[in-house]
């Protein structure tokens, strides 16, 4: 009888809508609700660890990343007979000693160009000002360009500005001391990278069952050499461009070579678009030299952008980044939304490493299913 009774109680749309609702509200709702909570305060605080370490996080990341760009460099000394061992010391060796050199000469040569740019600013700015393109430029406009700038300076030397200007100092003091400390941590994390990297691999692959270890080490392995040729062939392209542009920039006459190398070599290694970037970036900031020499460095730099195009990349890059153009702007732009410059570094040998495991993985697996799946 008391079968019957709630079978017919479920029959009805009152016990149907309990029956419903016993299987959406959990058993025990004060539970449930104080794990919910649990979980949701870990994950904030998990996000707020991870917020906390972001520069060691970039840091380590920059370490590798740099890393596998050595890597091809000792590969190529193994094939030449000498031992990984050999090959990584030779190549950390380089590598140290191009650091010493950006330390030692370029950073010097950079500061004294800087300082020198900014005591001749008055007398470029006065030169600029009675330039015929520069009253016309004010002609055109109707407005009184002489004034603006002198009112931007007499704002600029009042005291709630100079106390702006030196929190900001301070800032940058402590923000330069954070940088020195990064770049020493980055160079070591390279060093280490570079010397185990094939421990880091085989301790990888070992995380893998056995039956798909030794496809994994296969793919693995591909992955990083990709990485790597990636790495190092845009590294050798910026430093080339970087090249191009300080001879351009002291065949115009320009105060400030080295400085432009060197915002063009970090740049430039933003493939396809980062050329374009900076052809703008120089030319603005050699229309301080006069207009025909941004007119001159404009048409150089674009004859060279297509030669690096079409001579230079193929046959530095090589088959190392076989990704569609298409999918390196996208990913460029996305690298560059999350993380900056640094998104838009390692956005190309990402986007290789997700097509290397689409056409060694995910392809072979859909064609190995000749028949629709069973229902």
């Amino acid at each position: 009888m008391d079968e019957n009774t709630t079978a017919q109680d479920a029959e009805r749309p009152e016990g149907r809508q309990r029956s419903r609702l016993q299987r959406v509200l959990p058993a025990t709702p004060l539970l449930s609700g104080f794990s919910v909570a649990v979980g949701v305060l870990l994950a904030i605080a998990l996000a707020a660890t991870i917020a906390g370490i972001s520069t060691v996080l970039i840091s380590i990341f920059l370490g590798m990343f740099l890393a596998l760009g050595l890597d091809p460099a000792v590969r190529v000394l193994e094939r030449r007979g000498m031992s990984r061992p050999v090959g990584v010391t030779i190549v950390a060796v380089v590598f140290l000693g191009v650091v010493a050199v950006i330390l030692l000469i370029l950073v010097p040569a950079t500061v004294r160009q800087i300082a020198a740019a900014i005591e001749a600013a008055p007398e470029t700015i006065a030169a600029m000002q009675q330039s015929d393109w520069y009253r016309a430029l004010e002609a055109d406009l109707g407005v009184d360009l002489s004034a603006v700038v002198a009112e931007s300076i007499r704002s600029l030397t009042t005291l709630s500005s100079f106390l702006a200007i030196s929190g900001g100092v301070l800032k940058a003091g402590f923000g330069v001391v954070g940088a020195v400390s990064s770049f020493v941590m980055v160079v070591v994390l390279t060093l280490y990278f570079v010397s185990s990297l094939q421990s880091i691999k085989a301790a990888i692959s070992n995380l893998v069952p056995l039956y798909r270890r030794v496809r994994f080490a296969e793919v693995l392995d591909e992955i990083t050499q990709s990485v790597g040729g990636v790495v190092a062939g845009g590294v050798t392209l910026s430093i080339i461009n970087a090249a191009v542009v300080l001879l351009i920039q002291l065949a115009v006459g320009s105060s400030i070579p080295a400085v432009m190398a060197i915002v063009a070599f970090f740049v430039t290694l933003v493939p396809m678009i980062g050329s374009l970037v900076f052809l703008v970036i120089g030319g603005v900031a050699t229309l301080f030299v006069s207009p025909t020499a941004a007119l001159v460095f404009v048409i150089a730099y674009l004859v060279y952008i297509q030669v690096e195009a079409y001579v230079v990349t193929p046959r530095i890059m090589g088959k190392a980044a076989s990704v569609p153009g298409v999918l390196v702007i996208i990913g460029a732009m996305i690298g560059a939304t999350l993380l900056g410059l640094l998104g838009a570094l390692v956005a190309i040998p990402l986007t290789a490493s997700i097509l290397i495991i689409v056409r060694k993985v995910w392809i072979p697996r859909q064609n190995r299913q000749t028949e629709p799946p069973e229902d």
